[in-house]
């Protein structure tokens, strides 16, 4: 699924795809990287399921 929003970006010309990720999710962070996804920074956010936790915010550049 990632690959492919990769490639439909890529289509449509878009610069870059950020995502955030829960700062206890170690594969999807693994997974991410591996993919090329930059770590740019962690910041707080809140969700209802989570409540006040820790998010690692990822980008790929086209």
């Amino acid at each position: 699924m990632v690959r492919e929003a990769i490639l439909i970006c890529g289509d449509k010309r878009q610069k870059a795809i950020r995502l955030d990720v829960l700062g206890s999710n170690t594969p999807a962070q693994k997974l991410y990287a591996n993919m090329g996804f930059q770590y740019r920074d962690t910041i707080k956010l809140f969700y209802e399921d989570t409540g006040m936790t820790d998010y690692l915010l990822y980008e790929f550049t086209m």
